[in-house]
């Protein structure tokens, strides 16, 4: 005869198989679901392959003054291609990095250089003056390209020309630099015609180097020219 206490062992058994089991299916659709992530992951394209936005508008008008007291306005540019930033005059990381990348695509375009002027539209509204865009200017060593200047205004100008471009500047302070204020790492390539042709910004992981994307889109619009496009 059966006692009792040894009815109750198969069950308890049962219970205990069904619990691993049940630990099993859900390590098994865990790990499934970590190759499914992974398999995403490993999918994504490179940023190296990045190029920017492609654009066909009108490049905002402006009228501002650079870092000699010139007064300069879009159409004074006409028949060039122009490589437009922001920048801050007191901004001590992203801003001399574009920079430097600034003259670095200078000194790659060679005698092409002389059909591009590069320009940065001031991103600090309290540091607003000549001498502020001039000492920058020396600071970075911008004052080697012939074609560049670093435009300034008032703060209602500054403001008018920011939100033309879709640009954000004078933002809140930086996280880690007590002074500085946030503002948009953007660059635009604006044709010989005025048209705004790209978009970009390289403040990203494995992005090609500024330089790298301006002397590309600088050229492909030099070649259309040639073409006579």
């Amino acid at each position: 005869m059966t006692s009792r206490r040894e009815n109750r062992i198969p069950a308890r058994l049962r219970s205990i198989g069904l619990g691993v089991a049940g630990l099993l299916a859900v390590a098994a659709l865990g790990t499934a679901a970590w190759y499914l992530a992974r398999e995403r992951v490993d999918s994504r394209p490179s940023l190296a392959s990045y190029e920017g936005t492609k654009l066909g508008d009108a490049a905002p008008g402006f009228r501002l003054v650079d870092q000699k007291g010139a007064t300069k306005s879009l159409e004074d540019f006409r028949g060039k291609v122009l490589v437009l930033t922001l920048l801050d005059p007191i901004c001590t990381d992203i801003c001399p990095i574009y920079a430097y990348h600034y003259r670095l695509a200078h000194q790659a375009l060679g005698p092409d250089a002389a059909k591009v002027a590069f320009l940065a539209f001031n991103a600090n509204d309290e540091k607003t003056s000549v001498e502020d865009m001039m000492a920058a200017t020396k600071k970075w060593g911008v004052d080697e390209i012939p074609a560049w200047h670093f435009l300034t205004g008032s703060v209602d100008e500054l403001h008018a020309v920011w939100k033309a471009y879709a640009m954000m500047a004078s933002g809140p302070p930086k996280h880690d630099r007590h002074g500085e204020k946030q503002h948009s790492p953007s660059i635009y390539i604006i044709d010989q015609a005025g048209q705004r042709r790209w978009f970009f910004s390289t403040n990203f992981d494995d992005a090609p180097a500024p330089s790298t994307l301006i002397v590309k889109h600088v050229r492909e619009l030099l070649a259309e020219e040639r073409r006579g496009k």
